[in-house]
This record gives C-alpha cells, structure tokens and sequence, in this order.
C-alpha cells in the first residue's frame, strides 16, 4: 500500500481502491469496529464514515457459494456458520429460496 504524505503528522491518503480492500477484509473478519481501526492504523470515525458511505450507495459486498445438500443420515441437514459468530442448522431441507429468505433475515 503506497503512503502519500499530505501534512507534518503523515496522514495516509488511500485511493479507492485500497479503501474497498480494507472495507472487504473488515467485512470478512470479525472485529469491532474498533479494533479493526485500531489494527489498521485508521481513525474510527473514518472506517464509520466510509462504512455509511458504502450503506448509502449500496454497495456492500455480497459473495454467494452454491450449496450441495446431500442425502445424509446425520443429525442436520444443513448447517451454516457466519464468521460474525451465529450458526443456522436445518434438520430439513426443502427448497433454495426458502433459505435465501432465511438467511436474509439474519444479521450478516
């Protein structure tokens, strides 16, 4: 990552596209928001403001993986762990958008 120098404390300006990896990985990982400014060496205020920013113009990224559910004696079905912490598991499966809508309730 290229550091412009912009005044005597040495902000860093970030083009936009360093700011989209940094908003990616605070996506991915599981942080508070400030701790992930903190380990960044960003400004909270400026990780909330790109964050409102990235809310605003709809552009928070979402990656979808297709699903095989095989046929299993086991105990569930299906099951689905988020990296924020929360587990779905499903003792039947029955049809895609059914879990789509599912999940879409669920906080992300």
């Amino acid at each position: 990552m290229a550091l412009r120098r912009v005044d005597s404390v040495s902000r860093r300006r970030l083009t936009a596209q360093e700011r989209q990896r940094l908003l990616t990985r605070y996506h991915r990982g599981q942080f508070t928001q400030r701790a992930f400014a903190e380990r960044e060496g960003i400004g909270l205020s400026t990780l909330i403001k790109w964050l409102q920013q990235e809310r605003a113009t709809g552009q928070v990224p979402v990656s979808f993986q297709e699903l095989v559910v095989p046929s299993s004696s086991g105990r569930w079905v299906l099951e689905v762990v988020s990296p924020r912490g929360w587990t779905v598991r499903l003792a039947q499966f029955s049809d895609g958008p059914g879990l789509a809508g599912l999940l879409s309730a669920l906080p992300c």
